[in-house]
């Protein structure tokens, strides 16, 4: 249904940038048609050094360095392990069409997902079920609005963002969106198409400039569509848009202001009344509004820094009130030295949580020790209050070698909109050991957690809650072997030692891929091409899915799964080749939820200046 809107959008981008060439060209170019007639060959020469002489412009603005607004904060100095970076290549060439794809490469989290594209992805970590993963998107909070209380779907289209930073602990997840930052003169074009079976269908397109007086613009359109399956369950569109204004005059000063809204219209045959067992209709539109002030001391990253947000989330339908929502406010103050960090945050929460303050600290007093303390504070409705501290610690050992640990301690309300939740208290702790060389790289990890009541994932209709755990102790496995430069062997690997079996994942889960990547050096010096071929494979062991509305356990079968990708880069043109499900294995993620067999997606994504 709002396909059209969005090509229309990415059009408009298009048709502005055709329009402004050929306008240019008109300005530069005014001769009569007799003169035309009469000297066709100098017409002709000076529309070609007219061309030229655009292009090299476009050339000489992408070679100057503007300054973007400044990240919010500073860099923390952490433990080594302590988060996992997705930079904009990492994103561009990992196997995922999505942020939910791109989690489940984190040791112990298991994706829940029905059936295919567009359809909901809800990471899990260890057992601890909807509240085990937060976001953070550009330093502010992105919590739950609407239909769903307990969980936030992580359904920000990748192309919007610049970095995913994942900061792992035993028993919760915090995940750090961060959106694109320009910093060149010449504007820079985005735009992607892509379809596959069951009518599988993405459109997205970007435009983001920077003026040399400081101000920037960013907008963005993406779309996914996905038909119901066959036997008329499923299906549906999430169109979202992104805008996003800043003034940079300088690197120490900044102000910005970003909207981003998501359009949810799921299982499009059922009446938006109307649940079966195993769906429910989901139709309404998020939409989250930042305003943002920064000041940094020093353009280098070290010093103080004060950033100042006012923000909303609000949710809108036709089967819900127009105010649902919420307002946030909140403050961070940083300082970075060269061997320790510190921040202080503070956000108000117009409903819910009226305080959740953090205080993160850091210190490195030598190349190969490192130390970090985060002490959490959260008041809610209802008089309830989540208290906790996290310390790290890890050293790096010569010949490669490193080890780390940490442990969690307090407790935690997982679910603060829901008024029934209360605080469960929890010592959960982790020890890992690693090898990291250019042609291996392995780390094992021990992890312990507390005793725990998940909150299921409201999503998913035919899973109705998730057995209390006792205290469970994990071994995580994370091995890379590259034997040759465009060779990459990888495996993850998650089992429980002891405790009960938890609900909601699988005992024992492994997903490995095997990649050739290559730049063909040879015929290619200047390093233009790019080549990846890449094979996923993903195992698990039988497990209990979940329970039913009676409390009964729904068993989860063991399943196996391939997928092929292809994928080959010419300058900033990327063209890829994705088949999933290679086995038609019918089993899927979640117990009574096949997941899409053989199902095919192929696309082109180009990235340019202009």
């Amino acid at each position: 249904m709002r396909a059209p809107i969005v090509m229309l959008l990415i059009g408009a981008l298009a048709a502005g940038g055709v329009t402004a060439a050929l306008a240019q060209d008109t300005s530069r170019v005014r001769v009569s048609d007799s003169a035309r007639k009469a000297d066709s060959v100098r017409a002709k020469s000076a529309d070609t050094l007219s061309s030229t002489d655009r292009l090299l412009q476009v050339s000489r603005e992408n070679r100057v360095q503007l300054q973007p607004l400044s990240r919010c904060g500073v860099t923390p100095l952490l433990p080594g392990g302590s988060r996992m970076v997705f930079d904009r290549d990492s994103i561009d060439w990992a196997p995922a069409q999505s942020i939910g794809e791109l989690l489940a490469q984190v040791a112990g989290i298991y994706l829940h997902r029905s059936d295919w594209i567009g359809m909901p992805e809800m990471p899990n970590l260890f057992g601890r079920g909807a509240a085990s993963v937060e976001y953070v998107l550009d330093c502010v909070p992105y919590r739950p609005v609407g239909p769903d209380s307990v969980a936030v779907e992580p359904t920000v289209a990748m192309e919007f963002l610049e970095s995913v930073e994942v900061e792992r602990s035993p028993g919760m997840v915090r995940v750090f969106l961060f959106t694109r930052r320009h910093d060149r003169q010449s504007p820079r074009t985005k735009i992607g198409a892509s379809q596959g079976d069951r009518g599988a269908t993405r459109y997205f397109g970007s435009f983001e400039r920077r003026y040399p007086g400081g101000m920037g613009l960013s907008v963005g359109a993406d779309y996914v569509g996905l038909n119901p399956a066959p036997d008329g369950t499923g299906g549906g569109n999430t169109p979202s848009g992104w805008l996003q204004l800043s003034y940079a005059p300088s690197a120490r000063f900044g102000v910005q202001a970003q909207m981003l809204t998501q359009l949810y219209d799921r299982n499009t045959l059922l009446a938006e009344t109307t649940h079966d067992t195993l769906l429910r209709r989901f139709k309404g539109t998020r939409t989250d509004q930042q305003f943002r002030v920064s000041w940094h001391q020093r353009a280098d990253g070290l010093g103080t820094s004060l950033d100042m947000f006012a923000a909303r989330t609000s949710w809108t339908s036709d089967s819900t009130p127009k105010d649902v929502g919420f307002g946030q406010f909140g403050l961070i103050a940083a300082r970075r030295a060269p061997t320790w960090s510190g921040q202080l945050s503070a956000w108000h929460f117009t409903r819910t949580t009226s305080l959740d303050t953090r205080l993160d600290l850091g210190w490195a007093p030598a190349a190969r020790i490192a130390g970090s303390l985060q002490l959490v504070g959260q008041r809610h409705a209802g008089d309830r209050t989540s208290r906790w501290a996290t310390a790290r610690l890890g050293i790096t050992l010569p010949a490669g070698f490193n080890i780390g640990g940490l442990i969690s301690d307090g407790q935690r309300v997982q679910s603060p909109t829901l008024s029934s939740d209360s605080a469960q208290r929890f010592t959960d702790a982790s020890v890992t050991t690693g090898f990291n060389s250019r042609i291996l790289a392995v780390d094992a990890g021990y992890t312990s957690n507390e005793g725990w009541r998940p909150q299921a994932f409201q999503e998913f209709v035919a899973i109705g809650g998730l057995a209390p755990l006792s205290r469970t102790e994990w071994l995580t496995v994370h091995a890379r072997l590259t034997p040759l430069n465009w060779l990459t062997l990888e495996t993850h690997y998650q089992n429980p030692l002891a405790g009960a079996l938890p609900d909601g994942v699988p005992p024992t889960h492994f997903l490995s891929t095997a990649t050739i990547r290559s730049h063909f050096l040879r015929n290619f010096p200047s390093g233009i091409f790019d080549l990846k071929l890449q094979g996923v494979f993903e195992n698990w062991s039988a497990g209990i899915g979940g329970r039913n509305a009676q409390g009964t356990a729904i068993p989860l079968p063991a399943a196996t799964f391939f997928r092929s990708i292809i994928q080959f880069q010419i300058g900033p043109f990327i063209a890829y080749y994705d088949r999933i499900n290679l086995g038609a294995t019918r089993t899927g993620y979640i117990p009574r939820y096949p997941i899409q067999v053989a199902g095919t997606t192929f696309g082109i994504r180009w990235e340019f200046s202009n």
